[in-house]
């Protein structure tokens, strides 16, 4: 059995942290999960593409980080809404939106997640021209199965995502 290193160690605890915030979210929210069970797959798939030290997977978590950041940053949902829970817990002891309240943690688990990633890619030996490639491909990959999952699962939040990435 091969020796994981610490790098490893915090890929799959940053992952397993990201999955845990999507049934943390389903618990509140019933109407999601099944787009969270599916959503969490890209995460089990980080974890076993990633201790494989996978291209694919460094690329799979990159995409799935930077999108869900990038669009949420956009939608207030973390910034606005997710700050505003903690400023409530932190001055009253309450919370009103225990979903909200994640979702800072799940941003910053995010943007931890990426750095590991990208420490994890910069380790390995073997780098290749392509590589860029590997990162584009599974952007679009990750940026379609996300797409199919909410399609299939929640298609009434089409229309919010459309307007909010201007298409």
């Amino acid at each position: 059995m091969e020796k994981r290193s610490l790098l490893d160690k915090v890929i799959v605890v940053l992952c397993l942290i990201w999955i845990g915030v999507l049934f943390e979210s389903t618990y509140f929210e019933r109407d999601v999960l099944a787009l969270h069970i599916l959503q969490s797959l890209i995460y089990v798939a980080v974890i076993f593409l990633s201790l494989r030290h996978s291209k694919w997977g460094y690329g799979i978590g990159i995409s799935i980080a930077a999108l869900w950041n990038a669009y949420n940053t956009k939608s207030g949902f973390v910034f606005n809404a997710g700050f505003h829970q903690w400023h409530l817990f932190l001055t009253s002891g309450h919370i009103t939106n225990p979903v909200q309240f994640v979702a800072p943690i799940g941003y910053f688990a995010h943007v931890l997640l990426i750095g590991a990633l990208l420490w994890a890619y910069i380790r390995l030996r073997e780098k290749s021209a392509w590589d860029p490639l590997i990162l584009l491909g599974s952007l679009a990959g990750t940026f379609a199965y996300f797409l199919a999952c909410i399609a299939l699962t929640w298609p009434q939040f089409i229309p919010r995502m459309r307007h909010l990435l201007g298409i």
